[in-house]
């Protein structure tokens, strides 16, 4: 079964990166950030972990990567949003 996740934190850098992105582009990490919160981005998208266990950076398009962090069994944060991260 999935691990499902709550986003807490992260709003804000979502909000900065959506202000100039294309649909595309949006339409594209609303639909990565909703596949982390139900647990299957990490079947669906490549995945590299970052330092520790809990920072990954999923490859969402060619040219547009999500930083998360996971904090416990229960939540996420948005980390960074862009096409290096």
């Amino acid at each position: 079964m999935a691990m499902r996740l709550r986003l807490t934190e992260g709003l804000p850098v979502l909000e900065r990166w959506a202000a100039s992105a294309s649909q595309a582009d949006k339409n594209a990490m609303y639909k990565a950030l909703f596949s982390v919160g139900d647990g299957t981005a990490f079947l669906i998208y490549d995945v590299f972990p970052e330092g520790t266990a809990k920072r990954f950076i999923f490859q969402v398009k060619e040219d547009l990567r999500v930083k998360i962090g996971i904090h416990d069994k229960e939540t996420f944060d948005i980390l960074h949003i862009g096409a290096e991260v």
